[in-house]
């Protein structure tokens, strides 16, 4: 295990991210790396170490190699450790950090692609880097979704590629910039955003079920079941909101029609008497039963009232 390193780490002149030196030394072996090369970083004197030099890592790890970008680990080398091997900490990671570290490595790895595939590549790298993203932790049968559930809420990270390849599933993040542990302190979700506004706001119906409508997707499934409406079909406005249910509109729209036809009766007031005496001569018919002549006098009256009517 190495002690001390073969050149003097303090005359090394780094930029100012702490990313690259000008003379291109790092590791115990004291050459240059690649980008794209897998380096771990140790916390203590911030020297960069190549993967394949990492005997202690190993050991632990195997041979899977971190992601690109990845920074949430606690390394100690060798040298910092007093020669006696390295010491790494996998910290405890967010799905939000996860599934952004994965989309920035396929990003650094395949530039030219502009979206990935939610469960045929993001969902597929997890996978692939379990152990070393989640290495206490258990999958679940439910885990793919948790992953598509972050995608759609996290939108301030991540773009989905809906509205340019027409087909859902297409996600890419909105900046591909090096992951960095203050990125994911501040709101990631869009709607963090504007909790001020609504706590002073109180949104209507109208903007709740409009706000809700977020994807190109549930825009133009609106446009084409709400097409050709009028005034008076609003009560058929299509929305995703969930105010209310489907029994519940129905409900509400046959008590409309009903306050309606009444209203109607009321401005014809003709023709309301002609229905209450409709009524009251059909019920007297019934309870007369078959009486001749009543039947003859109830004929008289009810072709008056058709007459009305």
């Amino acid at each position: 295990m190495a002690k001390k390193f073969k050149y003097d780490l303090d005359t090394l002149e780094w930029d100012s991210t702490h990313r690259r030196n000008k003379e291109g030394v790092y590791c115990y072996c004291g050459l240059d790396y690649n980008d794209g090369d897998s380096m771990l970083q140790c916390g203590s004197c911030a020297q960069k170490f190549h993967w394949g030099k990492l005997s202690n890592i190993h050991r632990m790890l195997g041979d899977l190699k971190p992601l690109r970008g990845d920074i949430f680990y606690q390394f100690k080398c060798s040298v910092c450790n007093n020669g006696e091997g390295e010491v790494y900490e996998r910290d405890a990671l967010s799905w939000v950090q996860v599934i952004y570290l994965t989309l920035y490595h396929m990003s650094m790895a395949e530039p030219d692609k502009k979206y990935f595939r939610w469960r045929e590549n993001i969902c597929s790298t997890i996978n692939d880097n379990w152990s070393g993203l989640f290495p206490d932790k258990a999958k679940t049968a439910t885990w793919q979704n948790t992953v598509a559930g972050c995608l759609s809420t996290h939108s301030a990270l991540f773009k989905s590629g809906f509205d340019d390849t027409q087909q859902t599933g297409n996600w890419a993040l909105h900046e591909v910039a090096e992951p960095t542990r203050e990125r994911f302190k501040g709101p990631t979700k869009s709607r963090d955003a504007s909790n001020k506004l609504a706590k002073r706001e109180r949104p209507t119906k109208k903007k709740a079920a409009d706000s809700a409508v977020t994807t190109g997707a549930e825009k133009e499934i609106l446009q084409v079941l709400n097409e050709g409406k009028t005034k008076r079909t609003a009560r058929h406005r299509v929305s995703f909101s969930d105010d209310e249910d489907e029994e519940d509109m129905r409900r509400r729209a046959r008590g409309k029609r009903r306050r309606q036809n009444m209203k109607a009766l009321e401005d014809d007031s003709d023709l309301l008497q002609s229905v209450e005496l409709f009524t009251k001569l059909e019920k007297q018919r019934h309870d007369s039963g078959s009486n001749a002549e009543d039947n003859e006098e109830f004929g008289k009256q009810a072709l008056v009232v058709e007459g009305k009517m």
